[in-house]
């Protein structure tokens, strides 16, 4: 039996807002403000990083677990 969620992608998303509002609260920063504040350059180096974690983390949730 794996430790594995059913449904990896709607935790690990889960865990993600958290882990980015909690960091964003802690800090003072208003999500608002930051979306109308990013140069288009950053919007597409933030989507080829959240592209290549995604990609990490399936390869990750795919993987069988070793004994």
């Amino acid at each position: 039996m794996s430790n594995l969620p059913e449904k990896p992608d709607a935790i690990s998303n889960k865990v993600v807002d958290l882990l980015v509002s909690n960091v964003f609260r802690k800090n003072g920063v208003d999500v608002e403000t930051i979306k109308t504040n990013l140069l288009d350059e950053q919007k597409q180096e933030i989507k080829e990083m959240l592209e290549e974690l995604t990609k990490k983390v399936d390869a990750f949730t795919k993987q069988k677990p070793s004994q």
